[in-house]
């Protein structure tokens, strides 16, 4: 008896180690607050958050990450603008690198508090993102606290990138 109960204090005592692992150093999930991603991520929609791939490869536009915002709970974005790139908005259209980028997934119900802008509308000094910042914005733009509100994130706030929903479990997704 004692030698099966030693057994199973064992088996549980990794089963904890492997578990705190995989979430401090691998994975997390994270519970989407609000709309501003809306209609790619809804509120209360379930996320994994990979934390390592940062480590091996480089962040891109377009990937949907999770980062601390320095003041409340962490946000959950798109990235717009990496460094070096030039980003600015005209009429709704988001321009990266002087090219319109077409965006399928944005919402653009009425207007937003700032439709139009350029880095230095951002507090950007130059005409390029400077190394180790980058320009988010949600997909529901006209709700969205973003980089158009707080400015640009840098890269250690960045927790890592979204690559699975898992809940609801009819609205489960790979790709974002």
């Amino acid at each position: 008896m004692a030698k099966e109960i030693r057994e199973w204090a064992v088996a549980i005592i990794i089963a904890i180690a492997v578990i705190a692992v995989i979430r401090i150093f691998l994975f997390v999930s994270f519970s989407v607050d609000g709309l501003s991603m809306d209609p790619t991520l809804e509120d209360g929609d379930r996320v994994v958050v990979n934390k390592f791939i940062y480590d091996l490869t480089d962040i891109e536009q377009d990937d949907v990450i999770v980062f601390n915002s320095g003041e409340d709970s962490a946000y959950v974005k798109r990235v717009m603008g990496v460094p070096g790139d030039t980003v600015e908005m005209i009429d709704r259209t988001v321009y990266l690198n002087g090219e319109p980028l077409q965006e399928d997934y944005v919402v653009h119900q009425g207007e937003s508090y700032m439709d139009n802008f350029t880095l230095s509308d951002l507090g950007v000094e130059g005409d390029t993102i400077p190394e180790g910042h980058y320009l988010v914005l949600g997909d529901n733009r006209p709700i969205s606290r973003d980089s158009r509100d707080f400015g640009l994130i840098i890269e250690d706030a960045i927790i890592g990138e979204v690559q699975l929903r898992f809940w609801p479990l009819n609205e489960i997704a790979i790709d974002f």
